[in-house]
């Protein structure tokens, strides 16, 4: 019944659940059970994320601007929302970590999403380029099984 889900989607879903989780742990922690914190913590991880892959996509275009080539137009944009998860995954375990309370869990989700966003536009650039051949291969593939089969048999 519902349509199977791709990486990127799965990413950006389970994003937003670190994002949820950590707002209820927060305000949990603060204030008792609570569950009217999962919806900023989310909405805030969401907000950090497309302000990371963003700032990536930006500074990839300018520094590609910088060495003369044409500005690059994503073309699946799997990069920033893997980083994304990830980031905000070990932003979560980061202030774990390091907190003696365990609060601020909303924020380092914040922060290793950004950051994980922003670093993971950068490898789109490298992995596109490699598609784009392999498509540029199977096309002279099959032009050349069309030109053998047009030519006259002798």
């Amino acid at each position: 019944m519902l349509p199977k889900l791709d990486i990127k989607e799965k990413n950006f879903h389970a994003m937003i659940l670190v994002g949820g989780f950590a707002g209820v742990l927060e305000g949990s922690l603060r204030q008792g059970l609570t569950l009217h914190t999962m919806f900023p913590g989310m909405m805030l991880t969401l907000v950090a994320a497309f302000t990371g892959g963003f700032t990536g996509f930006f500074f990839k275009d300018l520094f590609r601007t910088w060495r003369g080539m044409p500005p690059y137009r994503g073309v699946n944009n799997d990069g920033w929302t893997m980083g994304a998860f990830l980031g905000s995954v070990l932003g979560v375990l980061w202030q774990i970590a390091n907190s003696d309370n365990g609060a601020n869990l909303v924020i380092g989700s914040m922060t290793g999403s950004f950051l994980g966003a922003m670093f993971g536009a950068f490898p789109d650039e490298f992995v596109t380029p490699i598609l784009e051949l392999m498509r540029a291969r199977e096309a002279a593939k099959q032009t050349g099984e069309e030109e053998r089969a047009a030519q006259p048999h002798s």
